[in-house]
């Protein structure tokens, strides 16, 4: 399957391309520096250098692929508006480009998902992440109310470690309760990767924890 991938030199796109080429697939990936990328080199992946909050950039990126995957992260800038700066460009990307599909990462915690998070969590947060929190929060609404079909994943603190498949899948809504704990990257990557290419969890909220 032809997949493209924002986010390709951080630490959980890097997971999601490894698993991504390990797994028979071929993904162009949009970056803005092609020396970043591991993988530049690969037959299998399609280097494009632009900007994530270029629509026209993602555009190239994305036409003719089945679904995009973003993995975009701000790093240690926890006052980053890297979310809202990117969720418009790039639903206008896909919906010129004609691709459905979309799985984006943010973060249990976004907006007012912090009601779900274990309450050490939901403070931490909140004093620490408070801006990129509530960024995260505004681009997971512009997501959920577009006519793309979207998965947003909202994985809970992250942990290093290998590919486990041992995870937990929590719809936001219709369950109860506050969920802590921490997850693998690789896992997340996993859920991202598995979910993009199958037809599960089409416009739902997914908390991800172990």
């Amino acid at each position: 399957m032809r997949l493209t991938l924002l986010g390709a030199t951080g630490p959980i796109g890097q997971q999601v391309l490894g698993q991504a080429l390990g797994a028979g697939h071929r993904v162009t990936v949009l970056v803005r520096d092609a020396a970043r990328l591991p993988q530049r080199d690969d037959d299998r992946v399609t280097v494009r250098l632009g900007d994530a909050a270029s629509a026209a950039d993602v555009e190239g990126a994305v036409r003719g692929s089945r679904a995009l995957i973003c993995a975009l992260g701000p790093g240690k800038d926890y006052k980053s508006t890297l979310a809202t700066r990117t969720a418009g460009p790039v639903l206008e990307a896909m919906a010129a480009a004609g691709v459905e599909r979309l799985v984006w990462l943010s973060a249990l915690g976004s907006g007012d998902t912090s009601r779900r998070q274990s309450r050490f969590q939901a403070g931490a947060s909140k004093l620490v992440m408070g801006k990129l929190m509530a960024d995260k929060g505004i681009a997971d609404e512009t997501i959920a109310h577009s006519d793309r079909a979207w998965t947003i994943a909202l994985p809970v603190m992250f942990a290093n470690g290998r590919t486990t498949g041992d995870y937990e899948t929590i719809p936001l809504d219709g369950t109860r309760g506050r969920v802590g704990g921490r997850i693998n990257r690789a896992d997340v990557a996993d859920f991202l990767l598995s979910t993009a290419t199958s037809g599960l969890w089409v416009r739902r909220r997914v908390i991800l924890t172990r």
